[in-house]
């Protein structure tokens, strides 16, 4: 067959026979074979390989709209009939692959070839890694990128979802390469996107990408699997960016409403998490501090200090019940009460909610997974329904509600996975999030439409229905708080723009870098405090630095108001 060359501004695909390559400035960066494995899982929960040793039919090039189709024709050993498509514009590629037959889908492997061979794959030419999701908080080090000559995966714990794509760089090449997962709306029924490596002996090896469905979509029919965006990228927040972009002008993703958000939405925030253990510190989880009078001195002790926060977020646990987020009558006598004396003083309160935990759940609406981990099934109805009362309790002026303005969704990294198991909606990994997602959010907003809804996505599709995303937690070991926490501002604010960023409170760890976290905030999202009172444990801010950070919430507060017309 001939030779087919595609350009475009930031990147050229030249297709020959079954493999597409992607050139960078000249430089052939990678080698795709358009063959993608679809394995199946099997009665007994075992992965059937989706071999194709027989390269797909070259069935033509024709235009588009707005560029270049390439099309191929195959078949598997598990599937009757494949179909690969490239599309290619100006500003990116798109791949798909469309399968005919019947099946439950273990996981996609993109560009492995034939997946059933010792030695598959495609080519690379990339020496690095770029995955736009940070470690568990405690890992040795906020690292994000990784050799590309090992297999990566990353569990997302901090950025519940993360954005699924990686930016590859390539030793003397200034621009990079990104490939990022994307599907339709209804269409995210996986859980993460690997990088994996495949090895010829030991000195050669190839790379495939794996979009994990743990059987979680059945096939009877045709489907087409989520699909592979691809393009050249400036750096890795440009890829996110672009990633971001194509959601939106695509239609797999409705943008931020751009509304001005209630001034209240702005901070500065005090958060009581850390305050709650300044004195027996975090050797054991101790949940007693979640109390009124502990708030109530927090903030006295704020005022006295010249810090005004207006959001107050009671952190865990003021519930008797993590399901059932009923005030626990022993630390908050009365609750609502507690609400309308912050409202008096010009302080909307947060209440924080822990997502995914059974206490207090009947059993029908939970999910077991194969390892026997009891999660709360958020798409069962009986859980709905309290659901909608939780939240309605929370947030309503009505008598016996707490009157409470907003949420800080939280734990949401404990969503089920696995493959024994079955949602009652059928759907799994970020389709199943999202839909929580976006019933806690519709709901609130129909309760009380100024509501915070402050949680933790950092991908495009979720940026509708998301007010505020958090940085999250810190190592506290570490000793550079100030530039991790604002890289993972800048992918956040890459990934959903227009979403305001809760900066979080620091590692609490040394002095000098703490403060230079607290000082940095207001130039990175809204300002955030955990903690006033000196510590058991870390740092205890001096007199000082805690009037360097009062002068800087007042001159944030200022700029608010100014900015509000007052």
């Amino acid at each position: 067959m001939r030779t087919y060359t595609y350009t475009a501004p930031g990147y050229t695909l030249v297709i020959d026979g079954a493999r597409a390559d992607v050139v960078l400035g000249g430089t052939t960066v990678a080698g795709l074979d358009v063959r993608s494995a679809v394995h199946q899982m099997n009665g007994g929960g075992e992965t059937v390989c989706d071999a194709e040793p027989e390269a797909p039919r070259f069935v033509g090039a024709m235009d588009t709209e707005e560029g270049k189709r390439f099309v191929w024709q195959g078949r598997s050993v598990l599937w009757e009939e494949k179909l690969y498509t490239i599309d290619a514009t100006p500003l990116r590629f798109v791949y798909r692959v469309r399968v005919k037959g019947r099946g439950r889908v273990d996981c996609v492997e993109y560009f492995s070839g034939d997946a059933g061979a010792p030695y598959f794959g495609s080519e690379y030419e990339f020496s690095s890694g770029f995955f736009p999701c940070p470690p568990q908080p405690w890992a040795r080090g906020e690292d994000y990128t990784f050799k590309t000559s090992e297999d990566f995966h990353r569990d997302p714990i901090l950025m519940v979802p993360p954005t699924f794509l990686y930016a590859f760089r390539t030793e003397g090449l200034a621009r990079q390469l990104a490939l990022g997962l994307a599907a339709a709306p209804g269409e995210h029924n996986f859980r993460s996107f690997d990088y994996r490596i495949s090895r010829h002996e030991w000195w050669a090896s190839r790379f495939t990408l794996t979009a994990a469905m743990d059987g979680h979509t059945a096939v009877d029919g045709e489907w087409t699997a989520p699909h592979v965006v691809g393009y050249g990228a400036e750096d890795e927040y440009d890829a996110v960016r672009q990633y971001a972009e194509y959601y939106f002008s695509e239609g797999g993703a409705q943008p931020p409403r751009r509304t001005v958000p209630p001034k209240f939405w702005h901070g500065p925030i005090a958060c009581g998490w850390t305050q709650q253990h300044s004195e027996n510190g975090f050797a054991e989880r101790d949940q007693n501090g979640a109390r009124e009078t502990v708030y109530a001195d927090f903030l006295d002790r704020l005022h006295r200090a010249g810090l005004y926060p207006r959001c107050l977020i009671i952190d865990d646990k003021w519930q008797s019940q993590y399901g059932t987020c009923t005030a626990d009558p022993e630390k908050w006598p009365d609750l609502r009460r507690f609400a309308d004396a912050r409202h008096a003083e010009g302080i909307r309160t947060l209440l924080w909610f822990k997502a995914f935990d059974p206490e207090g759940i009947p059993e029908e609406a939970l999910a077991v997974t194969e390892n026997g981990q009891r999660w709360l099934d958020v798409s069962h109805p009986a859980y709905l329904a309290l659901l909608r009362e939780i939240i309605r309790r929370v947030l309503s002026a009505d008598e016996g509600c707490y009157n409470c303005d907003g949420f800080k969704i939280d734990n949401v990294n404990a969503f089920p996975v696995g493959r024994g198991f079955c949602t009652y909606s059928g759907k799994y990994g970020v389709e199943y999030l999202y839909d929580f997602y976006r019933f806690f959010y519709e709901t609130a907003k129909a309760v009380k439409p100024d509501a915070l809804v402050n949680c933790s996505p950092c991908h495009p599709y979720f940026a509708a229905c998301c007010d505020m995303v958090r940085l999250h937690d810190y190592n506290p070991n570490n000793r550079n708080c100030r530039e991790d926490l604002a890289r993972r501002a800048k992918i956040c604010a890459a990934a959903m723009p227009g979403v305001l960023i809760d900066t979080d409170g620091t590692g609490i760890n040394t002095n000098r870098d703490s403060l230079r976290w607290l000082l940095a905030q207001t130039g990175v999202g809204v300002p955030s405090l955990y903690c006033i009172s000196p510590m058991s444990f870390g740092a205890a801010l001096t007199e000082d630095e805690v009037r360097a950070a009062a002068q800087l919430w007042r001159e944030y507060t200022l700029r608010v108001d100014r900015s509000y017309g007052e």
